[in-house]
């Protein structure tokens, strides 16, 4: 009896140490999930933030007219950057791991790409290699991947950047016309006398986004922190308010007086103006015989921003001259405020190019005046559902057609 208790015993002894090696391996390979996988989704999420860093800042360069080689070697060098910093050290990313794709549609990556249409982006990192501390005992190697979509947004519908002036609008567009305004003409932003605007008498274009003079000053400026919904009307504010307009719009040329100051309100970084400068009749006919506009102003910021241009540039920011303009139906103003305030419904907002300097005093009765451009980007806002090219947008994040986790 002794003898089978004892030969029993020596059997369980065998039978536990089966138990605690198979326990082992169970709690080895929860160690592995717990330490492993964690580990591998934190370098997912910084890999994902370098991607996404990448992506957005070659949507900015793209949307500048930057060609795609510049912007490829922007994309490596922004995802070097990031995972050189701090706590990023073990993501090492290799030129041949990073894969850049140009598109003229955020959904679709396979199609010819135009570079003068809207451009999108798709950066994607793939199989960047990470530290095994468990996995590696069952033979499994840890890599991460990570992708990202990023271009311009669908025309704004609720504008958090515009300016307080108003251009009347066509209810519709042509063949060649946004809303009756063409590409690459300029036109009066601002009037300086009465009779020259198709708005009622005593309004000259300028919009009611406070009150005062110091409110008019300040918004031109870029102060103006409220947003403009397209589907509410927009208020007048009657009055020329010259010296103020002139005083908020110059900061963009460098030029600052009152409050204004260079560290609230940069310069644009190209501050040149035409030779010959945009005038207007007592009727409102503009009369610009100049050829400087626009794409010459963008071919020239190009040089000031890498150190090859000349006296014009100052240390400034890109395209401050670019104004998001509401664009409103004069052909039904409502004044029911009283006050000589006018309502007007809001059609769209405009982009327009400061062609010049605005003037100051009422001297010779000058307005401010604007090349219309196709498109600008805004600051902040909601988009429409509907892609379009006209009008103002903003460059965001899109979900990556090709992977289901960006």
């Amino acid at each position: 009896m002794n003898k089978l208790s004892r030969k029993s015993v020596r059997k369980q002894k065998g039978l536990t140490l089966v138990l605690v090696t198979l326990a082992m391996v169970v709690l080895l390979g929860f160690s592995a999930l717990a330490i492993d996988v964690n580990h591998a989704l934190l370098n997912k999420t910084r890999l994902q933030n370098a991607v996404d860093t990448a992506a957005l800042s070659a949507a900015v360069l793209l949307d500048s007219g930057n060609d795609e080689d510049s912007v490829r070697s922007s994309i490596f060098e922004a995802i070097s950057n990031v995972t050189a910093a701090e706590g990023n050290a073990e993501l090492s990313v290799l030129e041949g791991a990073v894969s850049i794709t140009f598109s003229n549609d955020p959904l679709n990556f396979g199609g010819t790409y135009n570079h003068d249409l809207e451009s999108y982006v798709r950066v994607a990192v793939s199989d960047v290699p990470l530290s095994n501390y468990f996995l590696s005992f069952f033979g499994i190697s840890k890599l991460v991947s990570a992708s990202a979509v990023a271009g311009p947004s669908s025309s704004i519908t609720h504008v958090c950047n515009v300016v307080p002036m108003a251009v009347c609008a066509a209810t519709s567009s042509g063949a060649e016309d946004f809303l009756g305004y063409n590409y690459g003409e300029v036109y009066a932003l601002k009037m300086g006398s009465v009779g020259q605007s198709e708005m009622v008498e005593g309004n000259f274009q300028l919009l009611d986004f406070g009150s005062g003079a110091s409110t008019v000053r300040t918004a031109l400026a870029g102060g103006f922190e409220g947003c403009v919904d397209l589907n509410n009307d927009a208020n007048t504010k009657p009055g020329g308010t010259v010296g103020p307009v002139g005083q908020g719009l110059n900061t963009r040329f460098g030029d600052y007086s009152s409050s204004l100051t260079e560290a609230n309100y940069p310069s644009d970084i190209n501050v040149k103006e035409p030779s010959d400068l945009a005038t207007i009749d007592s009727n409102g006919n503009v009369e610009y015989t100049d050829s400087w506009g626009y794409e010459d102003y963008k071919a020239e910021s190009e040089g000031c921003v890498n150190g090859s241009g000349g006296g014009y540039c100052r240390n400034g920011e890109v395209e401050r001259r670019v104004l998001s303009v509401p664009m409103v139906n004069c052909a039904t103003p409502d004044d029911s405020s009283g006050g000589g305030v006018v309502n007007y419904p809001i059609t769209s907002i405009g982009c327009f190019f400061l062609i010049q300097k605005a003037p100051t005093s009422n001297s010779g009765q000058e307005a401010v005046f604007g090349e219309f451009i196709e498109d600008c980007t805004i600051v902040n806002g909601a988009t429409g559902v509907v892609p379009s090219n006209e009008g103002a947008y903003k460059l965001q994040l899109y979900k990556d057609p090709l992977s289901e986790e960006s």
